[in-house]
């Protein structure tokens, strides 16, 4: 089977689809139509932003304390818990955290995107996330910022020049996502890694500073 006329096929079946919906609509209300596209569009991205700097700028990223469900008073126990309830947290629930953001933060990408192929959009994606999680252990303020400049700026983009967005381009580049999924899957190794460095590397300094 032919992997393009297959990717064609689809993207002809979505414009027509997309087509005969408008086409049901008198000429003279489509632009209501247009208005409500992007009053709908412009509302759940700038959710998205909201949420994604609020809970991703975080130093903590989740307020999960699974050590409070360990009531071993023997401190052998106790620091076995520990670390598995670290592990726990850190490299089951954090990695899939990520995962949902990175995914999120692409596909809005995409949408927004014009001339940014496939790996180019993944790579922007994964090096935001990878800055932001960075600078919330330097400054939650710091990366509250960075998080919000790069979203608000491309909604700017996207808004001021009509011809920004093709609906055709982002349709046909959705299709090529499931072709990258190994490129996917490195750049979260790689954050998540970063982020169990940093995290370590945290801990450490702020126990060295409490024995002083």
């Amino acid at each position: 089977m032919d992997i393009n006329a297959v990717k064609e096929a689809a993207v002809a079946s979505v414009l027509n689809f997309y087509s005969t919906l408008e086409s049901c609509i008198p000429e003279k209300y489509r632009i209501f139509i247009h208005v409500g596209f992007y009053i709908i569009f412009i509302t759940i991205y700038a959710l998205f932003v909201w949420k994604f700097y609020r809970f991703l700028a975080k130093r903590d990223i989740f307020k999960l304390d699974l050590n409070k469900y360990n009531n071993s008073a023997h401190p052998i126990i106790n620091k076995f818990f520990k670390v598995i309830f670290f592990f726990l947290e850190f490299l089951i629930i954090f990695p899939v955290i990520i995962f949902f953001w990175f995914g999120i933060l692409s596909l809005f990408l995409l949408f927004l995107s014009k001339n940014q192929s496939i790996d180019q959009i993944l790579l922007i994606s994964a090096g935001i996330v990878g800055a932001i999680r960075l600078t919330a252990y330097i400054s939650e303020d710091l990366s509250k910022d960075l998080s919000k400049m790069f979203p608000f700026t491309l909604l700017g983009i996207f808004l001021i020049d009509p011809n920004f967005f093709s609906i055709e381009e982002f349709i046909q580049k959705t299709i090529q996502i499931p072709l990258f999924i190994q490129e996917v899957f490195l750049y979260l190794f790689f954050i998540f890694l970063i982020e169990v460095i940093i995290r370590l590397l945290f801990t450490m300094v702020t126990a060295i500073r409490r024995k002083e």
